[in-house]
């Protein structure tokens, strides 16, 4: 069984963390160093203080890579107008792990309903401030019971980033499935990533990041081509954005932006995908 070792006061705190639970951990090292090595692109001084405090060899996922702060960024501005449109909307943050969105998006009168293993949130618990519009559930984002505490009257986003590669197909469809049954009057939006076919295939044959870290088994991936019939098996979700990563901001990256043109290289790329039901 995993634990988080507790501390005293001041101390850095070791967490034991293994499998998918531990993952959490590499997006925090990514927007902490992005945030050094490039504030202007991407700000998230609380990642940086989180990291300070957290005594962990973060060098084992390879060097920092500006991705998972893109993926941040790029939903932080899909929910940030979601909420213009509806100030006091629940937004659903399923495998939240160590993220700090809601801090970066609070306009005041937002509700956030974070979701998690129980190992993670009580890692949270150390190291994140309590909030009372913030409420912790640690629970998988499969279990039933997570809906049971979804308010979705004044709307709801639901973002799952870094999560769904890590179920089945089926197992993501039935988690949309289950989000769409419980959407209130407004239209609901989600945020989700998906893998391409190739690296799932990678990971499933055990891939190396680090001489000390292989990444966890990957099950799910999606082809660009394949999004719209995905969507499809789950009622009232139509797709609105299917982009790669370097098609988000383009001049972070304007080769993997052209080359993401060519369809061959279309299928081959992850992606972030913003869905609504309504």
């Amino acid at each position: 069984m995993t634990q988080v070792a507790r501390i005293g006061a001041g101390a850095r705190i070791a967490p034991r963390l293994g499998g998918v639970p531990e993952t959490l951990l590499w997006p925090l090292r990514s927007r902490a160093g992005m945030t050094v090595l490039d504030r202007g692109f991407f700000d998230d001084p609380m990642a940086v203080d989180l990291l300070n405090r957290i005594d962990y060899d973060f060098d084992r996922f390879g060097p920092v890579s500006h991705w998972h702060a893109v993926r941040s960024k790029y939903s932080d501005g899909l929910i940030r107008r979601y909420l213009v449109r509806h100030p006091e909307a629940q937004v659903l943050a399923l495998g939240e792990g160590l993220e700090t969105q809601f801090w970066r998006l609070d306009n005041g009168r937002l509700r956030w309903l974070c979701v998690d293993l129980p190992e993670s949130i009580a890692l949270r618990r150390q190291l994140l401030p309590d909030h009372p519009r913030l409420t912790e559930l640690p629970l998988s984002a499969l279990d039933p019971a997570v809906f049971e505490a979804v308010d979705p009257e004044r709307g709801l986003f639901v973002t799952a980033a870094g999560l769904v590669m890590y179920f089945t197909a089926e197992e993501t469809l039935a988690l949309l499935r289950r989000i769409g049954a419980h959407r209130g009057p407004s239209p609901a939006e989600i945020f989700f990533d998906t893998i391409p076919h190739w690296f799932s295939r990678r990971t499933l044959r055990g891939m190396v990041v680090d001489k000390d870290y292989t990444a966890p088994q990957m099950p799910f991936a999606l082809a660009r081509r394949d999004v719209p019939a995905f969507l499809r098996q789950v009622p009232g979700l139509s797709l609105v954005t299917a982009i790669g990563y370097g098609e988000a901001f383009p001049e972070r990256s304007r080769l993997i932006a052209t080359l993401g043109r060519l369809p061959v290289v279309r299928d081959m790329a992850p992606l972030l995908l913003h869905a609504r039901f309504g």
